[in-house]
């Protein structure tokens, strides 16, 4: 009688160091520790054996830190830090006070000897303040090639930017420093916008119509996207506006530009059109790979993934999985666009629909009333392209159009 060998278990999948890498990155940081925990053998793989795979990507932003770390913050601590009243402790305190969570965590990870293991870590919507930060990026065991800390809480422009400063100084300790790609800019959620061709028509025409719900009657609001894009995908597909930095646009982009060569961000430096006179700042305006509406084209080349050096391109969210390298992070996903424009909120003023985001460039139009730009266009270009926000050729009649029935705003 021939005895039947029995399947693999998991143990034995997982024990493949190639499988391992492969499966790991889909894992979400509680449920991997959660694995660690129902054996010793499982506990063995991800601790012991192949911990370079297992803790070499580390997602702390959906962990429940409490549960998972141990760490058993209370308001009662909080409060006995406030009520600290000796000068200049109160501050420092309450920092402390918000980095023990992860504290915690990374306190965990090097006791089980795993910290210096992690290259790429994502703290998205976390309270990491500037001396927790300070301690990832320079100190031992740490040893983080990608950081991403979008929409952190208790971390100010300026303290990052004082820190990065000193990180790549040119008196800094011999050697490059160990952080490569920062993603800091961009969005930490994913885009969830509806899709027109999945709209469902019948309960669209069942809301009940009036001057509040007409298209039109939203005439010069800021009009809203109907795109649903990839992550990965809102530079070359053209999302319109990434984000918004006021003011520290200017001092942001001085630093990506001292930055250049030594560590990659998630946005990039405008090079504004021919004659304009705008400050040098950020790109926040992701504008496609299409060009201008009219000539196809702009006055500056598009920047394309694997041909643009690396120091002119963005890191594409998320962060990658399966590599911590610069050039991972600016891989876009296969079958997705390589080519793209993006422009500063000033150079578009005036020059781009936020509905369809069309545009039009300095070589071919010059909006009507503009004085911040010595170019010269042909004749025939000042007829006025863009209104209100809107396209006046497509989106400003669709919206005109669509509030001129019964019940619409101009009807």
């Amino acid at each position: 009688m021939s005895s039947t060998s029995l399947p693999p278990t998991l143990l034995d999948l997982l024990n493949n160091h190639l499988l391992l890498s492969l499966v790991v990155p889909f894992l979400p940081t509680a449920s991997l520790l959660s694995l660690a925990s129902t054996s010793r053998a499982f506990r063995s793989l991800i601790y012991v054996t192949h911990p370079e795979y297992t803790f070499r990507r580390l997602d702390l932003s959906p962990l429940p830190f409490p549960f998972v770390f141990g760490h058993t913050g209370s308001t009662e601590a909080l409060d006995t830090v406030k009520s600290d009243r000796h000068n200049g402790q109160i501050a420092e305190s309450v920092d402390d006070y918000y980095a023990a969570p992860l504290r915690r965590a990374f306190y965990v990870l090097k006791k089980k000897t795993v910290l210096d293991c992690v290259t790429t870590l994502i703290l998205d919507g976390l309270a990491v303040p500037a001396a927790l930060l300070r301690e990832i990026l320079c100190d031992d065991p740490f040893n983080i090639r990608i950081l991403s800390i979008r929409e952190v809480k208790n971390l100010g422009h300026e303290q990052l930017i004082h820190i990065l400063v000193d990180l790549t100084r040119p008196t800094r300790p011999e050697g490059p420093p160990k952080l490569k790609g920062l993603y800091y800019f961009t969005k930490m959620e994913s885009v969830a916008l509806p899709d027109l061709e999945s709209l469902d028509l019948g309960s669209a025409l069942e809301q009940p119509v009036g001057v509040t719900n007409s298209a039109g009657s939203h005439l010069g609001q800021r009009p809203s996207s109907t795109r649903k894009l990839p992550q990965d995908a809102r530079w070359t597909n053209g999302l319109g506006n990434m984000y918004h930095l006021d003011e520290w646009s200017v001092t942001w982009a001085h630093l990506l530009e001292f930055c250049q060569g030594i560590i990659a961000f998630d946005t990039v430096i405008c090079y504004h059109g021919p004659g304009s006179n705008f400050p040098f700042q950020l790109a926040s305006v992701a504008l496609g790979d299409k060009g201008c509406q009219q000539c196809h084209s702009a006055p500056e080349d598009p920047r394309i993934f694997g041909q643009t050096p690396t120091y002119d391109l963005p890191l594409l969210p998320p962060p990658p999985l399966f590599a911590s390298t610069v050039k991972a992070a600016q891989c876009p996903a296969r079958g997705e666009k390589t080519k793209f424009y993006a422009r500063c909120s000033d150079c578009m003023s005036e020059r781009r629909c936020e509905r369809c985001n069309a545009w039009w460039c300095e070589n071919c139009y010059t909006p009507p009333g503009r004085t911040d730009q010595d170019h010269v266009v042909g004749p025939g270009s000042n007829k006025i392209k863009v209104y209100m926000g809107l396209c006046v050729q497509s989106c400003l009649v669709e919206e005109l159009y669509s509030g001129a029935g019964e019940g619409g705003m101009w009807g």
